[in-house]
């Protein structure tokens, strides 16, 4: 059974999904899914980002509150997601 690639910041918070199907069965592939540039995913690894393969149970459990931004962790920045600051053009 295929599984479900989730990107997750240092503070627990997932911030992205991505089948496996579609990238591959290694963390190092889905990191280079969401973050293109190898200068980027080197400073994403040293501030602690990480990428979890799960199956659709914990899928549902840990990712699905957080991209429907109903969980409660600190977003990466050190506020919480509802603290962060609208663009300009969306107030």
């Amino acid at each position: 059974m295929a599984g479900f690639w989730i990107r997750i910041a240092p503070t627990g918070c997932v911030y992205g999904s991505v089948h496996e199907e579609h990238v591959g069965p290694l963390a190092e592939d889905a990191h280079k899914e969401f973050t293109p540039r190898i200068a980027d995913r080197r400073r994403e690894a040293a501030e602690g980002w990480r990428h979890e393969l799960v199956g659709r149970e914990e899928w549902d459990r840990r990712a699905m509150p957080c991209l429907l931004n109903k969980c409660s962790h600190r977003s990466y920045q050190g506020r919480p997601l509802a603290d962060l600051p609208l663009p300009e053009a969306a107030k």
